[in-house]
């Protein structure tokens, strides 16, 4: 009889905690504890150099295009938002902004339409791993602040961390807040942290096959956009 008591109070415990976990995944709760988790995971170890250095360039990583009503190509709004950070804090501290990934034209033209220019471009990559990898390889950098969303940033850090470039975290928003009276909204960010979770082990675990090396791409490659097609947000 105790074995079944104890089988059933474990039972119990273990569906109440299902329970209030899908429930937090309709609140901020749940989104808040993963961004609080991913702060407290460990970096690869980066030179000594770029480790004690002060930043010396912005990163902005893209977030995806979309197309407008006109079926033009335009930034989605997780890189609109990300081009809104970068435009911030130069204003505030002016330092060489690197745009990283294809949507790299697009983030270019958006700053150089709100008045910044002097831009760095890496238009070749199309994933986290080959923002970093190429990041390294189009322009020398020790110490950056990366621009890219809460979620994604943990995943980031590292692959920026394990090309040797040490990075201070700009958080950029994403489309929607959470709000305790807004359960979609509250979901959406559920969903990003699910699939953020999902990545970062991956990364550990199995690491990208899709990820190009740089020393197969040459500068011109690197410089050179993808094309127009969409693609969704840190594939």
């Amino acid at each position: 009889m105790k074995l079944f008591r104890i089988i059933n109070v474990t039972f119990l415990l273990g569906s109440t905690a299902v329970i209030l976990v899908l429930i937090s995944l309709f609140t901020p709760l749940f989104s808040q504890v993963i961004v609080y988790v991913f702060t407290l995971l460990p970096l690869p170890k980066v030179p000594a150099i770029a480790k004690h250095s002060p930043p010396t360039a912005y990163v902005v990583l893209g977030g995806g295009l979309t197309n407008d009503r006109n079926n033009q190509t335009i930034l989605n709004p997780y890189s609109l938002n990300r081009a809104r950070t970068a435009a911030s804090a130069y204003h505030d501290l002016p330092l060489p902004i690197v745009l990283s990934g294809a949507e790299a034209p697009w983030l270019g033209q958006w700053l150089i339409e709100h008045g910044i220019d002097g831009l760095i471009s890496e238009n070749a990559s199309m994933n986290t791993c080959e923002n970093a990898r190429f990041t390294a390889k189009r322009i020398p950098l020790h110490h950056v602040y990366l621009i890219t969303d809460s979620y994604h940033m943990a995943r980031a850090r590292r692959q920026f961390a394990l090309n040797g470039i040490n990075s201070t975290p700009l958080n950029a928003p994403l489309p929607v807040n959470r709000d305790w009276m807004k359960p979609a909204q509250n979901l959406s960010h559920s969903r990003r942290a699910v699939y953020e979770i999902a990545a970062y082990l991956r990364d550990v675990i199995r690491p990208q096959v899709d990820c190009r090396h740089a020393k197969d791409m040459t500068t011109q490659q690197l410089l050179t956009p993808r094309g127009n097609a969409p693609k969704t947000p840190d594939e």
